[in-house]
């Protein structure tokens, strides 16, 4: 069975529908217009040895799977290598690639901790990569599907384009991490935290960090966040560096037309971000200061702003 949606003559998704096995095949191969939501939460997963290939085929998987609660989708090769920006012509490369994203894949962990147990889950329970037919088959585990799924609140969104369009590894996963904060234009993180989320080898000293993670962020990310800088916090005892801010020109909010009448109606708002920039950044011209000076007021701000970020807030 196919079925086919179009809106003025153009081409959106084309669904493939199998009866018997209750599977979904989606075959929409432009790109433009590709988005990935998913919910802030996955954030805090670091994608440890992942590729900057794999983190392409890990995303556009992301992408295709949202709002698709855990039905089974069958994901054509072609597809997949055209959303994922896949340069390689070789299949079998293709086909190896795609087994490795499935390997580091399981060692991508949910963890639901509390002071008696933890439970840790795996985001994707169902992954088939058929050869014969060329097309990927995989599904969301029921677990986690919130996930991707049903997003009111605290979600990254980004254009997949972008992504894939990026060739640093580190690049690509501190632009999903700056795409959190894209209504701030401001993100804070400890060195501890941003090696971390980053998976940087623990040989790496600050002078690697400048080289090899710092500078291509700067370089592949200014054109995506404006005015993009990267002040790297001392200690307040000694010379070695405690925190890393992030500050860039945030993005105006675009609100819909539509959305007071569907509000007035009882229906649920999607992708509401609860985001604030902070006023003293606002106020700000930011100008590069000296890396060895410390600013005690600047500093408390950070901290007061820092504090806020910890309370629950409401819609904007």
């Amino acid at each position: 069975m196919l079925l086919q949606k179009r809106i003025k003559g153009r081409n959106l998704d084309v669904f493939s529908f199998n009866p018997k096995t209750k599977n979904i095949c989606r075959s929409d191969y432009n790109m433009t217009g590709e988005t990935v939501v998913y919910r802030n939460e996955m954030n805090l997963v670091p994608l440890r040895k992942f590729t900057s290939t794999e983190v392409d085929l890990f995303f556009t998987l992301c992408n295709k799977l949202k709002e698709q609660d855990t039905r089974k989708l069958e994901i054509p090769f072609d597809e997949l290598k055209h959303l994922s920006n896949y340069y390689s012509r070789s299949q079998a490369r293709f086909i190896k690639d795609l087994e490795h994203v499935y390997d580091k894949m399981l060692h991508l962990t949910y963890t639901e901790r509390n002071e008696q147990s933890f439970e840790k889950f795996v985001l994707f329970t169902s992954y088939k990569v058929d050869i014969k037919k060329q097309y990927l088959s995989i599904s969301v585990n029921n677990d986690l599907k919130h996930i991707l799924n049903s997003i009111t609140a605290d979600f990254t969104k980004f254009e997949l384009q972008e992504m894939t369009q990026l060739k640093s590894t580190y690049a690509k996963n501190m632009f999903r991490l700056l795409k959190q904060y894209k209504h701030t234009g401001y993100l804070k993180m400890s060195i501890e935290d941003f090696r971390e989320r980053l998976d940087i080898p623990n040989s790496y000293r600050m002078s690697n960090i400048n080289q090899f993670v710092l500078n291509p962020i700067i370089k592949e990310l200014s054109t995506i966040f404006k005015n993009l800088h990267i002040n790297k916090i001392k200690a307040k005892k000694g010379r070695k560096i405690e925190w890393l801010e992030f500050t860039f020109d945030a993005e105006k909010r675009i609100h819909s037309k539509l959305q007071p009448q569907m509000a007035n109606i009882g229906k649920s708002r999607q992708y509401i971000n609860r985001e604030k920039t902070p006023k003293w950044l606002e106020e700000r011209t930011y100008e590069k200061q000296p890396q060895n000076k410390y600013d005690p007021q600047l500093e408390s701000k950070r901290e007061a702003f820092q504090r806020r970020l910890k309370e629950k807030w409401g819609d904007n």
